[in-house]
C-alpha cells in the first residue's frame, strides 16, 4: 500500500541474498476523490515505519558500519552467516539482527585507532576476532539454547573487551592484529561459565555487557 517506491529495494534484496521475500499488500479499487484523499492522508501520517535493521541495510553504501554489519551476515566465511537476519525478524536459529551487529561492530572499534580503519579492514577485524571465538568455543557458539555465548548481551561484552584486546595487540607496522598473541589470551575465556544456567543469565543490556567485558579482561590478565 503506497509502497511502489520500495520495489527497487525489494528486487535488490532478493538478488543479493538469493532468497524469497513475501510482500503483502493492500489494493483499494473504485475510490472517489474524497475517499482517495482521506486514505492517502491516513497512509502517510499513520503508517508504521521500517525497522532499524532494514534501515541499516538500505543505507549500507552510505554508512561504513552498516556496510560491515551487512557483510557479516552475507559472507559465508562469517561466523554470523547462519545466525544473522537482515530484516530484523528473529528466529531460534537466526537470533542476531543487523542492528545488533551494527552495535557490535561499533563497540569493537569505537574511541580507538580502529575507528579510523577502512570499512574493509574493520570487516576483516570483526571476522578475525569472532571467528577465533567460534573456533575456541564451537559448541557454545552453535548451541544458543544451552549457552549464552551468542546472546546479544554476551556478544556486546565480547566486542567491548575485544576493543581493548585488539588495540593492545595491534601491529601498527603491518596494520594487523597480533593473531597468535590474541589467540593465547582468548583461550583464558574458558574460565567463564557460558552456560545458560550459569551467572550470565542475570546479565542484561549494556550494563551487563560492560560487566562481562570487565570479567573477560580480568580473565586474560590472569
Amino acid at each position: 500500500m503506497d509502497g511502489q517506491h520500495r520495489l527497487g529495494g525489494i528486487e535488490e534484496y532478493i538478488k543479493e541474498t538469493d532468497s524469497m521475500l513475501n510482500v503483502p499488500f493492500l489494493a483499494f479499487h473504485y475510490l472517489d476523490e474524497d475517499e482517495e484523499i482521506k486514505l492517502f492522508d491516513v497512509i502517510n501520517t499513520k503508517a508504521k515505519g521500517i525497522g532499524t535493521s532494514l534501515s541499516r541495510y538500505l543505507n549500507r553504501e552510505n554508512d561504513e558500519i552498516s556496510w560491515v554489519a551487512t557483510n557479516l551476515i552475507l559472507k559465508p566465511e562469517s561466523p554470523f552467516f547462519s545466525k544473522g537476519t537482515l530484516i530484523g525478524k528473529r528466529t531460534r536459529e537466526k537470533n542476531i539482527t543487523l542492528q545488533n551487529l551494527y552495535n557490535i561492530v561499533k563497540y569493537l572499534t569505537m574511541k580507538s585507532e580502529l575507528e579510523n580503519l577502512s570499512k574493509e579492514k574493520k570487516l576483516n577485524l570483526a571476522l578475525f576476532y569472532f571467528n577465533l571465538i567460534k573456533e575456541l568455543f564451537p559448541e557454545e557458539w552453535e548451541n544458543n539454547k544451552s549457552y549464552r555465548l551468542t546472546h546479544i548481551t554476551c556478544l556486546n561484552g565480547l566486542a567491548i573487551a575485544g576493543n581493548k584486546i585488539i588495540n593492545d595487540n595491534y601491529l601498527a607496522k603491518s596494520q594487523q592484529p597480533d593473531s597468535s598473541k590474541i589467540c593465547s589470551l582468548l583461550v583464558n575465556l574458558k574460565e567463564i561459565d557460558w552456560s545458560s544456567s550459569g551467572d550470565l543469565k542475570y546479565l542484561k543490556g549494556i550494563p551487563g555487557a560492560k560487566m562481562l567485558a570487565g570479567d573477560i579482561l580480568n580473565c586474560i590478565k590472569g
